[in-house]
């Protein structure tokens, strides 16, 4: 068995625990939600993407991750050809290269599900993924606001106010964990155009660039 496949084991039979004394479980118990931790294998040294946690489809029956994933997740969906278009032009890499994770291993039909105790059970389990993996950048999809200032350190905020837009929209960058280049987007499904998008990617590769990260 590879060091990756241990180290799965290890964190999933953490998280199983985690997720069986959390609260959304124990509000939603007949629910069949459970937890993943990853859409393919552990891929050291490259970059993580991340959004805030998985979802649930719709009149599909999820079961708890059991085994440690050895091929990238093939299927395309929306989210997946978003973050590849512009990995690809920012950062040169493909959705296929990186690791992708979320923030809370937790399922949930959307993140209002999850109370504030769930974010903090759910941290360090990313955070041990996170160092496991040892990235040299990490990029997510939404707001970081669930890190306090000691997960999520240097501090920088960059707005973008789309002309003829009344609302500014943002990239925060950063330090996570103490040592890993940070940069957050708004998600795929944010309601800002393919342009301001593009912007905002170009925008956070460019801080991750700066001395202060690296």
């Amino acid at each position: 068995m590879s060091e990756e496949e241990i180290f799965f084991n290890d964190l999933l039979s953490i998280t199983k625990k985690a997720f069986y004394k959390s609260p959304v479980y124990n509000k939603n118990k007949h629910k069949d939600w459970f937890y993943s931790i990853c859409s393919g294998p552990f891929t050291r040294k490259k970059p993580i993407v991340f959004g805030l946690n998985w979802g649930v489809g719709k009149d599909f029956v999820h079961k708890p991750q059991v085994s440690y994933p050895k091929e990238i997740d093939s299927n395309t969906w929306p989210f997946k050809t978003h973050v590849d278009k512009h990995l690809t032009k920012h950062f040169d890499c493909s959705f296929d290269e990186i690791n992708y994770s979320n923030l809370c291993f937790f399922r949930t039909p959307s993140t209002k599900f999850l109370s504030w105790e769930d974010w903090m059970i759910s941290i360090p389990l990313f955070q041990a993924y996170v160092e496991f993996i040892d990235p040299p950048y990490i990029i997510m999809m939404g707001s970081p606001k669930y890190f306090n200032s000691e997960q999520f350190s240097n501090r920088k905020t960059i707005g973008h106010k789309p002309e003829g837009k009344k609302r500014n929209f943002y990239v925060r960058t950063g330090l996570l964990f103490g040592k890993y280049p940070f940069g957050s987007v708004p998600h795929s499904a944010a309601r800002c155009s393919h342009c301001t998008h593009d912007i905002l990617w170009e925008k956070m590769y460019s801080n991750l660039q700066s001395k202060d990260y690296n």
